[in-house]
């Protein structure tokens, strides 16, 4: 049984401890214990939202980082107990009485937060080496972990503000549409390569930092989820037009919404039965003279759109906030 514990509590040590360097360290996404905990932390946001409200989404951020902090500090503090537990003699008070459990709990949570209050001792030198292991461990944790959180929110206002970028320009995609097809084609092409870097930088963020995803927005015009339908929307409507304006610069901007729609398709599938809208474009409100073709059953159209759909779901969001009062014949509702 002693020795089960030890064995259990290096292991769970080995695990999280992968699991915070990968994230926080790798730059290129999260361990599955973090994915697991940022899954729960959201689902538990869309739960709280269906009874509070959008508002409950202000609380985003903070809900998501407390919970996988959280998970991270209780983890790696089990992990240690159960080791400081596999003999309980080896860790004494200053009369050389032997810890009880509660006091090896203590004694571990002072490890970790580097306090070094000294009222409890190790006697073994295997101890006394995980002692002074994780005391660097405890002061390393905390320093990256707010590092870490500096670096999202610099992300978070980045994503922030790529949403509004895209809100300036229209609500909906037939303002998009309006706004890229400004007389002064040299605005129009400056406004879509802006969008385009900005949304590049976004993707490496997203990739970086997957937290970023569940940051949700209560004000539905400033959702980067809806806002980026809207783009994409305007960007396939102007690409299936007959004259087909911009053509070129669209064509990068579409490439990047490619990418980002490839990377939230590959890591964040959130609802596998959201369904399509039945969007009809002529009963959108284009410029006069633009006329898109019909796409009919194109995949490559509804995939994308599939895509974005589980982008809105999981902003507790559906595509009547794309097309308001509707384009949409008969947008049918995410299952909850």
């Amino acid at each position: 049984m002693d020795s089960l514990l030890l064995v259990l509590g290096l292991i769970l040590l080995a695990v999280v401890g992968y699991d915070f360097f990968r994230t926080t360290l790798s730059g290129s996404g999260a361990g599955f214990l973090t994915r697991f905990f940022l899954t729960l932390s959201h689902k538990f946001q869309l739960s709280l939202s269906r009874i509070f409200g959008r508002k409950v989404f202000r609380l985003s951020g903070m809900l998501v980082n407390l919970t996988v902090l959280a998970a991270w500090i209780l983890l790696i503090w089990l992990g240690l107990f159960l080791v400081f537990s596999y003999r309980p003699e080896g860790i004494v008070n200053s009369d050389g009485r032997v810890a009880t459990a509660v006091e090896r709990l203590y004694f571990t949570g002072y490890v970790l937060s580097t306090l070094g209050i000294g009222n409890f001792t190790p006697t073994t030198p295997l101890f006394e080496v995980l002692v002074s292991l994780f005391s660097f461990f405890g002061f390393i944790f905390f320093s990256t972990s707010m590092t870490y959180l500096i670096s999202v929110s610099s992300a978070v206002m980045h994503k922030r503000a790529l949403a509004l970028s895209i809100q300036t320009i229209g609500e909906n995609p037939a303002k998009v549409v309006k706004g890229l097809l400004e007389p002064d084609s040299s605005f129009s092409h400056q406004q879509i390569t802006a969008l385009q870097q900005m949304l590049d930088r976004h993707n490496v963020n997203h990739q970086a930092y997957p937290v970023l995803h569940y940051y949700n927005s209560p004000d539905i015009s400033s959702a980067l989820s809806v806002n980026l339908a809207v783009l994409d929307e305007a960007t396939s409507i102007l690409l299936h037009s007959r004259d087909q304006p911009l053509y070129q610069e669209l064509q990068s901007l579409r490439h990047s919404l490619d990418q980002f729609l490839r990377h939230i398709r590959e890591k964040f599938r959130h609802q596998s039965d959201v369904d399509n809208p039945d969007i009809n474009w002529s009963e959108v409100d284009l410029p006069v003279g633009l006329l898109p073709s019909e796409v009919g059953e194109d995949p490559q159209l509804t995939e994308r759109r599939k895509i974005l759909g589980e982008l809105l779901y999981s902003e507790a969001l559906s595509w009547s906030d794309v097309y308001p009062k509707s384009a949409l014949n008969a947008a049918k509702q995410p299952a909850s």
